[in-house]
C-alpha cells in the first residue's frame, strides 16, 4: 500500500492534459501506460495522444480536466479517474468522440449510454503499471464516490467482466451489478452504488 502521508489526490490542471489522455487511452482499451512509464512510446502513438489530449482541455468533453482526479506521490501523477454528474451526457459524448473520431475504431452510435439524467458517473480509471496494487485506484474511486454523494446522486461505473479484480475492487466499495452496458464495442457491467 501506498503511504497515504505520500499520496495524494488533488483535482486536476489543464497541465495535467497528458497525463488524463494516457489514462482515457488506458481505460478504453489501450494499454499505454506501461510503454509510457518505459519510455517506449513511437511518435506516432505520442501524436495519437496529443491529439487525444485535445479533448482535456476542451470544456464541452466528456473528458475535460474539469472532470478528472490526480493522484499524486512524491508530486508525480501516478493515476487518475475521470468522473461527472451524467446530466449531459450524450451532447457531451456526441462532441468528444467528434473530436476523436479518426482516433477511434468503434461506432458510438451503437454504444449504450454509459450514465443518465441523476447520477454521477466514474467514467475512466488507470494507474501507472509500477503503482498497482498500492490503493491509489481505490483512493481515487473513494474521492470520486464523495463527489457524487456530495451532491446526492447514486455512483454508477462500467466493468468489464474480464476484469474481477475490479470487479472485487468496486463491490467492496458497495456497488452492485445492475444490467449490463454495450460501449466500446463490448458488454460491461453497470454497477450502482446508491
Amino acid at each position: 500500500m501506498v503511504d497515504q502521508k505520500q499520496a495524494v489526490i488533488r483535482q486536476a490542471t489543464a497541465k495535467d492534459r497528458d497525463f488524463l489522455a494516457l489514462v482515457v487511452a488506458e481505460a478504453v482499451g489501450y494499454e499505454l501506460m506501461e510503454q509510457a512509464e518505459q519510455g517506449l512510446l513511437t511518435d506516432e502513438t505520442r501524436e495519437w495522444l496529443g491529439r487525444l489530449a485535445a479533448t482535456i482541455t476542451d470544456d464541452a468533453t466528456l473528458y475535460t480536466w474539469h472532470h478528472a482526479l490526480v493522484a499524486e506521490v512524491d508530486g508525480t501523477p501516478v493515476g487518475a479517474l475521470i468522473c461527472y454528474p451524467g446530466d449531459d451526457y450524450m451532447q457531451r459524448r456526441e462532441h468528444t468522440f467528434q473530436l476523436v473520431a479518426d482516433l477511434i475504431d468503434f461506432d458510438i452510435h451503437t454504444m449504450d449510454a454509459e450514465t443518465v439524467e441523476g447520477e454521477f458517473y466514474l467514467d475512466s480509471l488507470a494507474v501507472l503499471p509500477s503503482q498497482r496494487g498500492k490503493g491509489i485506484a481505490r483512493m481515487l474511486l473513494c474521492e470520486g464516490i464523495r463527489k457524487g454523494e456530495m451532491l446526492h446522486r447514486p455512483n454508477v461505473l462500467a466493468c468489464s467482466p474480464e476484469n474481477p479484480n475490479a470487479r472485487r475492487l468496486y463491490e467492496s466499495l458497495g456497488f452492485r451489478v445492475d444490467g449490463e452496458r454495450f460501449i466500446f464495442g463490448e458488454n460491461y457491467l453497470r454497477m450502482v452504488k446508491d
